[in-house]
C-alpha cells in the first residue's frame, strides 16, 4: 500500500491515471463498483492531503473528464457517469480539504455531513417531496421483479413501498456520505504510511464529534417524531445523514478499547464481519459513542 500511495503522489499524471482507472473500472465491472469508486475518491483525497487542495481538485476534474470521455466513446450515458462520479468524489475532496486545514478528522466528517444535509434540503427546495418520484420507480422495479418471478416479500404492498420511498433520498445520500468518509480515511492511511506511520491509529482512536453535534442530532430526531408530513420525512432523512459519523465514532471506541486492552485484532475482525452481515448492528455501535461527546482530536500531520 505504501508503494501505491507513493506512486499516486509521485506526479499529477500518475494521480490522474489512478483516479481515472477507478472511475472506469467502477462501471465496467459492477461487482467492484463501490470499491473502485472509493479508490478513485481516495486518490483525489490523498492528493489534496499530501500536495494541495488545488491539485486535488485538478486531479478530480481531469479524471472525471477522462472517465466521461471513455464512456462517451463507448456509446454509454456519459452524463449519468459524470453525476455518479462527482457525487462521491466531490464530497471526498471537500472533506480532505477541511481535514488538511483543520487537522481534525471529526470536523471533516461533520463538514461532509453538513454537505449531505444541504443537498437534501436542495432536493426538497427545488423538486418538493421526492417520495412520489421514488415510489413510481420502485413500483416499476417491483413489476419487473414480479414478471421475472422473483418474490418481493413485504415490500410488495403499497404501504411498505410508500414508507421506504419517503426515506430513499436520505438513504442514498447517507450511503454516499459513508463511502466518502471511507475514502478519506483510506487516503489518510496512505498519507500516514508516507509521512507518519501509525498516525492514523492515534488520530482515529481519538475521534470526538463534540457535544454540539450530539445535541443537534437529538433535536432533529425529536423533530422527525413530532413533526408531520414532508417536514417529518425531511427530518427523518436528515437523521440518517447525521448518524453516519457516529458509526465511525463507535468504531473508534472499539479500536481504542482493543488498543488499550492490548487484545488481538480478532475482536475487530469479528465486529466488521458483524457490521457487514447485520447492518442493523450499526445502531449498537453508534450507541457506544454517547459518552464521547466532549473533546477534540489533535492529530499531527504535516500539511
Amino acid at each position: 500500500m505504501k508503494a501505491l500511495a507513493g506512486f499516486i503522489v509521485r506526479g499529477r499524471g500518475q494521480a490522474i491515471l489512478a483516479a481515472s482507472l477507478g472511475g472506469i473500472v467502477a462501471f465496467l465491472l459492477p461487482p467492484l463498483t463501490s470499491f473502485a469508486h472509493y479508490f478513485g475518491a481516495a486518490v483525489v483525497a490523498l492528493v489534496t492531503l499530501y500536495v494541495s487542495g488545488q491539485q486535488g481538485l485538478l486531479v478530480l476534474a481531469t479524471a472525471t473528464a477522462v472517465t466521461v470521455l471513455f464512456y462517451h466513446l463507448a456509446g454509454l450515458p456519459a452524463a449519468a457517469v459524470a453525476v455518479t462520479v462527482l457525487l462521491l468524489w466531490l464530497p471526498s475532496w471537500l472533506m480532505a480539504l477541511v481535514l488538511r486545514s483543520t487537522v481534525n478528522l471529526a470536523f471533516a466528517m461533520l463538514a461532509g455531513t453538513a454537505l449531505g444535509v444541504t443537498l437534501l434540503l436542495m432536493v426538497y427546495a427545488i423538486h418538493g417531496d421526492p417520495g412520489p418520484w421514488w415510489l413510481e420507480r420502485m413500483q416499476m422495479l417491483m413489476e419487473q421483479l414480479q414478471q421475472m418471478g422473483v418474490m418481493t416479500g413485504e415490500l410488495s404492498d403499497t404501504g411498505g413501498l410508500q414508507a421506504l420511498s419517503g426515506l430513499m433520498t436520505g438513504i442514498v445520500l447517507a450511503s454516499l456520505l459513508l463511502g466518502a468518509i471511507c475514502s478519506v480515511i483510506l487516503a489518510r492511511w496512505w498519507q500516514a504510511l508516507l509521512v507518519n506511520p501509525g498516525g492514523l491509529q492515534t488520530e482515529f482512536t481519538g475521534l470526538r464529534l463534540g457535544q454540539a453535534a450530539a445535541v443537534l442530532t437529538l433535536l432533529v430526531m425529536i423533530a422527525s417524531r413530532l413533526a408531520e408530513g414532508a417536514l417529518s420525512e425531511f427530518a427523518a432523512q436528515a437523521v440518517l445523514l447525521l448518524l453516519v459519523p457516529y458509526l465511525f465514532a463507535g468504531l473508534a471506541v472499539a479500536h481504542g478499547l482493543v488498543r488499550q486492552a492490548g487484545s488481538g485484532r480478532g475482536w475487530l475482525v469479528a465486529l466488521y464481519i458483524l457490521l457487514f452481515i447485520l447492518p442493523q448492528s450499526t445502531l449498537v455501535v453508534g450507541q457506544s459513542t454517547k459518552r464521547l461527546t466532549r473533546g477534540r482530536n489533535d492529530g499531527s500531520y504535516p500539511a
